[in-house]
């Protein structure tokens, strides 16, 4: 796919090179140069250029037939969600329907030890200590 503008001819394109390289910075701002450089920005080969028309349609594509693939299955996956929610209600109303309520006894009461109100105002605060 090429673009003429203004005097130039850009095209678009599909940029390979190794994994532990990077492309050279062009002298243009915010262009890259097709040479492929180490951590050290020593030369380490010249980057591949492939046609990125076709790398464009096929994501182009891809992404089409996902979204129709997700709007075909919506009304699907809502339905089974729906249904999965009430079957939780369901099961949520058996069990507390279905479970009586355990009456509580009490085993023995303790009694806390609690100072006395009137003591402590006055700056008693136990037997023998005020």
């Amino acid at each position: 796919m090429e673009f003429n503008w203004g005097g130039s001819i850009r095209e678009l394109m599909l940029v390979e090179h190794p994994s532990d390289t990077h492309l050279s910075q062009s002298s243009t701002p915010g262009g890259k140069s097709p040479l492929a450089r180490n951590d050290d920005n020593t030369l380490n080969t010249h980057a591949v250029l492939f046609d990125g028309t076709k790398a464009a349609l096929a994501i182009l594509g891809t992404g089409v037939a996902l979204g129709a693939a997700v709007v075909k299955a919506a009304p699907h996956v809502k339905s089974g969600l729906v249904s999965l929610r009430s079957k939780l209600r369901r099961r949520a109303v058996e069990t507390t329907d279905a479970e009586a309520p355990v009456p509580l006894k009490v085993i023995a009461e303790v009694e806390s030890e609690q100072p006395d109100p009137v003591a402590f105002q006055n700056g008693f605060t136990g037997p023998g200590l005020g």
